[in-house]
């Protein structure tokens, strides 16, 4: 006889045995399939900048601040006056850019809600530091600090930053 029959109960491997043996298999393949699946939408990192990462997997250009997460990137960033800066939302979130510090607005400007795939440009025409935030994201901050190349220098052998004549 056989060790393994469907003829009979009395085999190593029974019908009942399978048809267990299958169930439990196709319950953990379903639960498998379940868990690959994730639960929602979440940013993905993949571009390497830490923090929330950004999502489309490029660096921020030059002059550029992406969103993503509660996290602006970078978080200060530096800039001649006359230059423009562009906040790019690659977030799930709606964020926005507004000018103040300690969640104060100073009407310097402000974004309103940026959906995400939303972008918003400032062009600075005065030197100065700017703080800002994103409203609905306490602890979400960044800063543009705003130099006018033709005002100051760093005098050489000092470190000391000084007027000079244009």
């Amino acid at each position: 006889m056989c060790p393994i029959s469907s003829d009979s109960d009395e085999g190593f491997l029974s019908d009942s045995f399978h048809r267990h043996a299958l169930f439990v298999f196709l319950i953990g393949l379903l639960l498998l399939t379940l868990a690959a699946c994730g639960g929602g939408p979440t940013d993905s990192n993949t571009g390497g900048n830490g923090g929330g990462g950004n999502g489309g997997g490029d660096e921020p250009a030059e002059n550029e601040v992406i969103m993503t997460g509660t996290t602006f990137t970078p978080s200060s960033i530096q800039i001649e006056v006359g230059e423009t800066v562009t906040w790019r939302n690659q977030s799930s979130m709606t964020h926005t850019v507004t000018s103040g510090s300690n969640r104060q607005h100073d009407d310097e400007f402000n974004s309103g809600n940026l959906a995400p795939g939303a972008d918003y440009s400032v062009t600075f025409t005065e030197a100065g530091d700017f703080d800002y935030f994103c409203i609905p994201h306490v602890g979400m901050n960044g800063s543009v600090t705003v130099i006018d190349p033709t005002a100051e220098s760093v005098q050489q052998g000092t470190g000391e930053h000084g007027r000079v004549s244009p």
